[in-house]
């Protein structure tokens, strides 16, 4: 069995992502290929080498992909909360080698806590992409074109279906999408992923992406405090996902991020 993970990153996270990355290959040994894909936003030689060591010592390869030349696609025009990097996975249809089917895409702010076979071996059939809900609310929703009980996931980890995206051009849809909302998109590229693909993308559980929030609030105060109108998951799932989480993503909010000191 066969694994492919992409991460994109710039300098700043790149100690934050071979953190992650070791958290992958430290709890999916049993992997007979791991291949990692790291889109390089103008990582120094000293963190690339870092991160190649890693994989090294796991006898695992990393494959690094220059975002430069995909930069110029992108027109966009709004203040900046996020790295460039972000807007990366947009183009992982093309970047990755045409005869890599599927992918996960992993956020740098992550790690990876348990075996990723039920969520590799997923089932996708017609679906574009898989992911775990969002906590957001109908206006945010709106803001994409879809309405208040569309699927909105959160594109920290997704499970991309490669070969459907290449087959109906979604790459080519995303940059169009930007282009009709003139380079201001909420959320940025999570914006984008979810209105393009909204009608064909799979809710997973909450524990392969298991949020800051779900840790600082009650499934009550997250449906109150984010306004969330549409279908939210159980309080029984949540609990479920808690208790065995398989990748832990450090989003912002209410609290800061484990590597900022104090």
């Amino acid at each position: 069995m066969n694994l492919v993970a992409v991460y994109s990153s710039d300098d700043n996270y790149a100690q934050h992502t071979g953190v992650s990355i070791l958290s992958v290959l430290e709890n999916n040994k049993h992997f007979d290929e791991i291949n990692i894909y790291l889109i390089d936003n103008e990582i120094s030689n000293l963190n690339r080498d870092n991160l190649v060591s890693i994989c090294k010592s796991y006898k695992r390869k990393i494959n690094f992909i220059d975002f430069n030349k995909y930069k110029d696609m992108l027109k966009l025009n709004m203040q900046w909360n996020i790295s460039i990097s972000s807007y990366a996975r947009l183009f992982i249809g093309t970047m990755l080698p045409q005869n890599i089917d599927k992918a996960l895409y992993f956020d740098c702010d992550t790690v990876i806590v348990d075996k990723l076979d039920k969520l590799w071996n997923t089932q996708m059939n017609d679906y574009y992409v898989a992911g775990v809900a969002d906590t957001v609310s109908t206006s945010t929703k709106l803001a994409v074109g879809i309405n208040k009980d569309a699927n909105y996931i959160n594109a920290g980890m997704l499970l991309i279906n490669l070969k459907k995206w290449r087959e109906d051009n979604i790459q080519e849809k995303f940059i169009e999408f930007i282009d009709s909302k003139n380079g201001s998109v909420i959320h940025h590229d999570q914006g984008v992923i979810n209105g393009v693909l909204y009608k064909k993308s799979k809710i997973l559980k909450p524990s392969f992406n298991l949020m800051t929030v779900y840790y600082t609030m009650k499934r009550e105060e997250m449906i109150s405090y984010y306004g969330i109108d549409g279908d939210f998951y159980s309080e029984e799932e949540i609990q479920e996902s808690l208790k065995k989480p398989v990748y832990i993503h450090f989003t912002p909010g209410f609290t800061t991020r484990p590597w900022v000191k104090g």
